[in-house]
């Protein structure tokens, strides 16, 4: 089955082997990750590996734009729970491509793929909560927050949620 998404700026594609050089830029730029806690010291092999897991357990897509074929960024469906129905939404963008509406467009296209096709009826995203950007865009694309919910593997974080319609 296809799970590419293409929108009127963006494609999303599935993440290939042949991406790693590119997922490696992007998950230790120290633009990208400064809220994101993660390992940083990372190989390429290390992400090689990672790209062999996340093709069979999430639907990660590299966002690239239509007009120049650009590299900007990532976004996955992940943490799925197919028994009720629910998964969480992450993403990641290269700076020189943040504020410019990508990620809201992916973030739409990949919303109506995931309760249509994917037929879940809730999605979850986590951000830190001095990332006042990437809340703005959760908000915006109609993400609610959970003020008594908390993330217990980050503690910085906020969790937001959106539902099926």
């Amino acid at each position: 089955m296809n799970h590419n998404i293409k929108t009127d700026r963006l494609n999303l594609n599935m993440v290939q082997s042949s991406d790693a050089e590119k997922l490696l830029t992007l998950r230790t730029h120290p633009v990208v990750t400064k809220y994101i806690k993660r390992n940083l010291n990372i190989t390429l092999e290390d992400i090689d590996r990672s790209i062999v897991r996340w093709r069979k357990e999430n639907y990660l897509y590299l966002i690239s734009t239509i007009d120049n074929n650009e590299f900007a960024g990532t976004i996955t469906i992940w943490n799925i729970d197919r028994v009720n129905k629910q998964a969480e939404l992450g993403y990641e963008l290269l700076p020189e491509f943040q504020n410019k509406g990508i990620m809201s467009n992916a973030i739409s296209a990949v919303l109506k793929y995931a309760f249509t096709d994917l037929e879940f009826e809730l999605i979850e995203a986590c951000t830190h909560k001095e990332n006042l950007n990437s809340r703005k865009l959760l908000e915006k694309n109609g993400f609610y927050l959970l003020k008594d919910r908390v993330d217990e593997d980050n503690l910085n974080n906020v969790i937001y949620e959106i539902r099926k319609m």
